[in-house]
């Protein structure tokens, strides 16, 4: 069976949409062409004959005995329409000139042996000639005076040659085309509207087939992106993950279709659980890359027991990135692991914006910055690493967060800052995780207002219970609750 050729149904469009441009150019083209070659020539004769006709009369009424007597009407028809009229003059059949315009002397006289084809062809319109203020075409017709007495003169020259009249004389005008194409300057104008038109489409139709490729190729493009958030968001801890000793909520806004930043949170052995924040430096699809490479290294990662097992891990993630990464490429991050039987938060801030402890020990909570650690990941290869210890009374939150939140900026250039981070936590101390989570994005956004996020905001909110020994979870928890209101 023969294969179907790729995008049929475009190039079939492509060529259509080309064949009509050429036929729509192809004929405002001619119908142009008819017009200002045929059309215009047509007026101006017809102009041409309107005038004669006006000498004539003009003629009877100022009883012109011959045509040496028109040339002031001749001179002031000129002047009432200069735009118009060329010249005018009067020609009689040996060549001599019997009354003409002032302008008259920069135009053609007819040649004595052309003057019976005047009679002959008077239906064919002439070619146009460039005068002196324009291209203009001249009409001859023989001038009729109509009524007006034949000199005694010119009666005895005719009885002399048996009765045969001598021609008459030729009235000739010409007419200027600008003067008469103004008839057709809105037809003309559409001609052209309509070859532009054509000349615009077959342009779009050849940009839309030379930039095909491209379009398709951007498309697939896309389509792997959205293939590749939908991976990124695969690889984040799902929502309803539940632990014994840790309620979370977390969410990642990037603002490209994938993002550089990375959270997790995930049971080590011995009980604990681990939680992760990180930001990759730049945003798109070579800081998600990154972001991938480090979340599975840290997942790798054994830091349960002693704080050095903790360190030489981020030292090794750090020497990793320092190899395999451009120094321009560098990652913070946060990396905490809560014991429960101890009730005690190790961690790592590598450079990181600092985490947020909110401790509920009185009527007031009370805020602790988490900044101990060391530098960023993937700059300096001989970097070290330091762990540090909170302890943790149940119930405590932590809130880790990204800069794209604390440097998301409105319309005036304003940050959103630490201090509003701090009013919206406080706003609800004692709520659940997903509600502080929520509330604290949509501040953010708030405070947007219509701008769009410049960076990936991530957020993760975690409560963190003690439990004890030999009971179950939800007892441990009631305990610890009871004693705390005691």
């Amino acid at each position: 069976m023969k294969r179907r050729p790729r995008y049929l149904l475009f190039k079939l469009s492509v060529a259509f949409g080309l064949t009509l441009g050429m036929i729509l150019l192809a004929n405002s083209i001619l119908t142009y062409r008819y017009v200002a070659g045929v059309m215009v020539r047509q007026e101006a004769r017809r102009e041409a004959e309107r005038r004669m006709l006006s000498i004539g009369r003009a003629g009877r009424l100022t009883h012109a005995r011959g045509p040496e007597d028109l040339g002031p009407v001749l001179e002031e028809m000129v002047k009432e329409a200069p735009q118009q009229l060329a010249w005018i003059r009067i020609v009689a059949a040996d060549g001599r000139i019997l009354a003409q315009t002032e302008k008259a002397r920069f135009g053609v006289t007819i040649a004595p042996g052309r003057f019976r084809r005047v009679f002959g062809d008077r239906e064919r319109i002439p070619e146009p000639m460039e005068v002196r203020d324009g291209p203009a075409i001249v009409i001859a017709n023989p001038l009729r005076m109509g009524g007006a007495p034949r000199p005694a003169a010119n009666r005895r020259a005719d009885a002399g040659r048996g009765g045969r009249r001598e021609l008459p004389p030729v009235l000739e005008i010409a007419i200027y085309l600008d003067g008469v194409s103004v008839n057709y300057g809105q037809l003309r104008r559409n001609l052209i509207i309509a070859s532009s038109a054509a000349i615009a489409l077959m342009i779009a139709v050849a940009i839309i087939a030379l930039r095909f490729r491209h379009y398709m190729a951007g498309r697939r493009i896309e389509q792997e992106l959205a293939v590749a958030r939908r991976v990124q968001f695969d690889l984040f801890p799902p929502v309803d993950l539940h632990s014994r000793s840790v309620d979370f909520a977390a969410e990642c806004v990037p603002a490209a279709q994938v993002g550089g930043d990375l959270y997790d949170v995930f049971e080590a052995g011995g009980g604990e659980v681990c939680m992760v924040l990180g930001d990759v430096s730049g945003k798109g699809l070579p800081a998600a890359l990154l972001m991938g490479v480090v979340q599975g290294a840290v997942r790798a990662s054994r830091i349960t027991g002693a704080p050095v097992n903790h360190e030489d891990a981020a030292a090794r993630l750090n020497h990793l990135l320092c190899q395999k990464t451009a120094r321009e490429r560098f990652v913070s991050l946060f990396w905490g692991c809560f014991d429960p039987l101890e009730s005690r938060l190790s961690y790592i801030n590598a450079g990181h914006l600092p985490p947020l402890l909110v401790k509920r020990d009185g009527p007031v909570p009370r805020l602790e910055r988490l900044e101990e650690g060391g530098p960023v990941l993937g700059v300096l290869p001989a970097a070290q690493y330091r762990q540090a210890h909170c302890n943790i009374d149940s119930g405590d939150l932590l809130i880790v967060y990204s800069d794209g939140i604390l440097e998301a900026a409105n319309e005036a250039g304003e940050e959103f800052g630490e201090e509003r981070i701090i009013a919206s936590i406080l706003r609800h101390p004692a709520a659940a995780p997903d509600e502080i989570c929520r509330g604290i994005l949509a501040d953010v956004k708030g405070f947007l207002g219509r701008e769009l996020p410049q960076d990936d905001q991530t957020l993760m909110v975690a409560r963190m219970w003690r439990l004890l020994p030999d009971m179950p979870d939800a007892a441990a928890r009631a305990v610890e609750a009871d004693a705390r209101v005691n």
